[in-house]
């Protein structure tokens, strides 16, 4: 399997903190992931446990809308949300995820001009 981009690893990452806050909200008192923490591990745990299609739909359609937000928010945002719902960033990584958005963002706004 090839190596994971960085690209790859930040919107892994995003999208466990938007699923963990998805979790959180709608489906509050189970874990949201278990044993050592990898990119996509709390989406991957969560989906496999087997959760009833209604439930399963309301939190990938939150933690979608989430994953969307939490792209334009800034780093030390980001640290205390994915801290406050259990995964964790440092502030050096969640530095390199904002910076990575905001480029991105950057990008389509020169190519759209």
């Amino acid at each position: 399997m090839d190596p994971v981009t960085d690209n790859q690893r930040f919107h892994l990452i995003l999208a466990d903190v938007a699923m963990a806050m998805a979790i959180s909200t709608l489906d509050s008192g189970t874990p949201v992931c278990e044993g050592e923490y990898r990119p996509g591990a709390v989406r991957d745990f969560w989906l496999s446990r087997g959760t009833d299609p209604l439930m399963r739909q309301r939190v990938t359609a939150l933690a979608n809308a989430g994953l969307g937000a939490l792209q334009a928010i800034e780093g030390e945002a980001l640290v205390d949300k994915a801290r406050r719902f259990g995964v964790p960033v440092s502030a050096d990584l969640a530095r390199e995820i904002c910076d990575h958005f905001a480029a991105r963002r950057q990008r389509v706004l020169t190519y759209r001009r």
